[in-house]
C-alpha cells in the first residue's frame, strides 16, 4: 500500500508567546508512521506572509492529503477545534515579523468565511468521551492562526485542513497530555 502524506504544523515564538508549545507537539510527530499514512511536521514562522509561504512550500513538495494545524491560545483551557476562517486581516498586535494589518483581506477576492469539511462536533465528541476537554470553535481570531487557516482552506480545501487551538502548557494540559489530545486528533483524521 503506497505511504500517504499528513502534513501537522506548530508555531514558532511570537510577541506575548516566547515558548510555543505547539512548535515542540508538532515536532513530537515527526516522521511518525499511522497506518498508511505518514506524519510530516513543519513549525511555522509566526508571521502571516512567511507561514502560508511555508506552507505552499510543503504542501508542494509533499501533496498531503490532509493538513492539520496547531496554533496556542493563551485564554483557553480546552481544545478548540476551528470549524471555520474568516477571509480578514485585523492583528490585535504585530506578528513576528512585526506586521500589523488592521484591514483587508487574507486572500483578495476569496469568500468571507470559508469552512472545513470535516466533522468537526464529531471529534470533539471523542475527544471529550476520552477525557479530554474540547469544544467547537466558530471563531479562529484575527491573528495569524487564522489567516494560515483561511489559506489553507482556501488553497488545500478539496482536502482534509484543520486547525486546533490547544491551551498553553500548564498543571492541568502538561505537554504528554497536549501530545496524547493531538494523537487522538490524528487518529481520528486517519482512520
Amino acid at each position: 500500500m503506497p505511504e500517504r502524506a499528513l502534513l501537522l504544523t506548530g508555531f514558532g515564538p511570537f510577541p506575548g508567546v516566547v515558548d510555543n508549545p505547539t512548535a515542540r507537539l508538532a515536532l513530537a510527530f515527526a516522521g511518525r508512521q499511522l497506518g498508511a499514512w505518514r506524519v510530516h511536521t513543519d513549525v511555522l514562522p509566526a508571521a502571516w506572509q512567511r507561514a502560508r509561504a511555508q506552507v505552499q512550500a510543503r504542501a508542494a513538495a509533499l501533496n498531503p492529503e490532509i493538513l492539520v494545524h496547531l496554533g496556542v491560545a493563551s485564554e483557553t483551557v480546552a481544545l478548540r477545534l476551528e470549524v471555520q476562517a474568516a477571509n480578514a486581516l485585523q492583528f490585535r498586535v504585530a506578528d513576528a515579523d512585526g506586521a500589523q494589518p488592521l484591514e483587508g483581506a487574507v486572500v483578495a477576492g476569496a469568500p468571507a468565511v470559508l469552512q472545513t469539511a470535516l466533522d468537526v462536533p464529531s471529534l470533539v465528541a471523542v475527544l471529550q468521551r476520552a477525557g479530554l476537554p474540547a469544544e467547537v470553535s466558530h471563531d479562529a481570531g484575527r491573528y495569524v492562526c487564522n489567516a494560515t487557516y483561511f489559506n489553507s482552506l482556501h488553497a488545500y480545501g478539496d482536502r482534509p485542513v484543520l486547525f486546533v487551538h490547544v491551551p498553553p502548557v500548564s498543571a492541568a494540559w502538561p505537554l504528554a497530555r497536549l501530545e496524547l489530545a493531538v494523537g487522538q486528533v490524528l487518529d481520528w483524521l486517519v482512520a
